[in-house]
């Protein structure tokens, strides 16, 4: 069933519609494909994006309709008090549960994207999609809101945990991929500083790059042995020779 042919007129009964039945893992079709057409997704891209779009959407509507918060209203921006934040961190543990029991069927490729798509916000990404279905009946992500509260679809275990409960090798050489929508690139970011050094490990990002665009990252990278302040600088000069004191323009790459 195409579930866009049972939904009622008018905004504010379509988007109550929606909040309902994807509270209740009632989802509308996305084709990722669509959403992302500039990226070259495979199928096993398209699967994991599809377990992590049925696996964390409904879960985090539930935390929504308990707290009678909503996510299309402007007041959605400014949450008041702690428990948004609380609840939603409270669904990881059932999140992760989901995710085992929805992937031990498929195959070590698949189960690897989902993995590296989470530590690096798959969970807000799906979520964005949602959004942006549900709002305009398009694929499309939805870009004009929730950006203040994406932080907190972040998941936040330790990368090698979540490997563990996934069962797969946190450091077997497959693609991490990232997504282009627009002008904008997607999974970008990382869920903690373990991850970020993770990733250096794995050959994705090089320490001295990341280190200088983010200081925070620089601090931890550095503390850990994986770059030195002198090869941040003679990168830092390598990029811009002309100019080798103007400041970088800085990125958050940590969640």
């Amino acid at each position: 069933m195409n579930i866009f042919e049972t939904v009622p007129h008018g905004i504010h009964r379509t988007q109550q519609f929606h909040r309902e039945y994807g509270a209740n893992a009632m989802l509308p079709a996305i084709q990722w494909a669509d959403v992302f057409k500039f990226s070259k997704l495979n199928d096993t891209h398209l699967q994991a994006l599809e377990t992590l779009y049925q696996s964390a959407v409904p879960l985090a509507l539930q935390v929504f309709d308990e707290l009678e918060f909503d996510v299309f209203a402007p007041s959605a921006y400014e949450p008041h008090g702690l428990g948004l934040f609380d609840r939603l961190a409270q669904q990881e543990e059932n999140l992760l549960s989901r995710l085992e029991a929805e992937s031990k069927d498929l195959d070590d490729n698949t189960r690897h994207q989902i993995w590296s798509m989470l530590l690096r916000g798959g969970a807000v990404l799906v979520f964005k999609a949602w959004l942006g279905k549900v709002k305009t009946g398009q694929d499309q992500l939805d870009t004009s809101q929730f950006d203040e509260l994406s932080d907190l679809l972040f998941i936040k275990n330790s990368p090698f945990e979540l490997a563990e409960r996934l069962g797969i090798n946190s450091h077997s050489l497959q693609d991490h991929i990232f997504l282009m929508y627009g002008n904008d690139v997607y999974l970008d970011r990382f869920n903690s500083l373990e991850t970020a050094a993770l990733f250096v490990d794995l050959g994705v990002y090089d320490a001295a790059f990341l280190s200088l665009r983010d200081d925070h990252v620089a601090d931890y990278l550095k503390s850990k042995g994986y770059v030195t302040a002198d090869q941040i600088d003679e990168l830092q000069c390598a990029l811009n020779p002309l100019f080798c004191t103007d400041l970088t323009p800085k990125q958050n790459y940590i969640a």
